[in-house]
This record gives C-alpha cells, sequence and structure tokens, in this order.
C-alpha cells in the first residue's frame, strides 16, 4: 500500500543510514496519529520511518515522523490536504509537495502555487498522481533519471489533463 520495501531500498539507494537517523516516535506523537488515521499501514508507517530530520531522497524530502502533531496542530497547508483526504508528506526542490491520496494510496505531486493561490478550491484537482505507491515514488526519484522533479514534470510525465499552465 505504502511501499515500504521500494521506500526501504530508496533510503539505501541514498546511502542514508537508518540506525543513525532513526528516532523513536515520541508519545504525542503517537497519540496524534492514533486520533486521526485508523489506519493501521498508516500507522505503522509513521513508527517504522520515523527519524531524526527530514531527509532528502533523491529530488525530494520526506517529512519528520515527530513533527506529526505539530502539523496536526498548526500547519494550516498539512491539515487543509488531510479535510481532501491528501497526506503532505515531502516536498520538491520547487517547493511542489509530495503527497498521498489516503483514497487509494497513491503518491503524487501537488503544484504548491494552485494550492496556496485557490484555498477555496479542493487541492486534488491540482494533484498529479504518479500511479505508484510512496515507496515506489521515492525509489523512482533515485533510479529513474527521466523521473519528475516537480509537478509541471509531473504533469507531462503522467499525461494529466491539469497541467499547471494556466493563470492563477
Amino acid at each position: 500500500m505504502l511501499g515500504v520495501e521500494q521506500l526501504h531500498q530508496a533510503l539505501a539507494a541514498a546511502s542514508i543510514d537508518l540506525r543513525k537517523h532513526a528516532e523513536m516516535l515520541r508519545q504525542e506523537n503517537k497519540d496524534a496519529l492514533y486520533s486521526a488515521f485508523e489506519n493501521q499501514q498508516l500507522r505503522n508507517f509513521f513508527s517504522e520511518f520515523s527519524f531524526d530530520s527530514e531527509l532528502t531522497i533523491g529530488s525530494f524530502s520526506l517529512r519528520q515522523a515527530n513533527c506529526l502533531k505539530k502539523d496536526l496542530v498548526w500547519d494550516e497547508d498539512f491539515k487543509r490536504g488531510l479535510k481532501y483526504s491528501l497526506l503532505i508528506l515531502g516536498s520538491g526542490i520547487s517547493g511542489d509537495m509530495v503527497t498521498v491520496d489516503l483514497l487509494d494510496f497513491q503518491a503524487g505531486i501537488l503544484f504548491q502555487d494552485y494550492f496556496w493561490e485557490r484555498p477555496e478550491e479542493d487541492p486534488k484537482e491540482f494533484l498529479v498522481k504518479l500511479n505508484c505507491s510512496l515507496g515506489q515514488f521515492y525509489l523512482n526519484s533515485i533510479q529513474l533519471p527521466e523521473y519528475p522533479i516537480d509537478a509541471y514534470e509531473a504533469a507531462e510525465f503522467m499525461n494529466s489533463p491539469f497541467t499547471g499552465y494556466a493563470d492563477i
């Protein structure tokens, strides 16, 4: 569902030492996790991939799991995403957001400009799904030279009807 094995492969390919960066998920974040998500695999994911900092994997970052409570309480973008069943887990070098659709667990890249400039609209309109799990997404970002690094490239890569080339 989330591509746990592929994320392990991506971390290894990015030369990230899991033992060095591992951090136990703090109780307040476990409590926030259990109150926010019913899905056990999602809960397990956050526990397994809890690091001492945000990590860079390929062209994208992966948020720190121990910021979950803070994100749920303070981060308006994070809360807005969840309202529409989108879990924002990282970002690219352009600021576009790495996102998982919680209805089908596909990873994608969310156009950050549209997300911020059109707060009244459903952000799924600005999400380009890449037809893969989160783990596969990060692994692809390392292994595939032609893999998109932002939402514009993702739209082209996936032949998306929404390309982002319009007035905001």
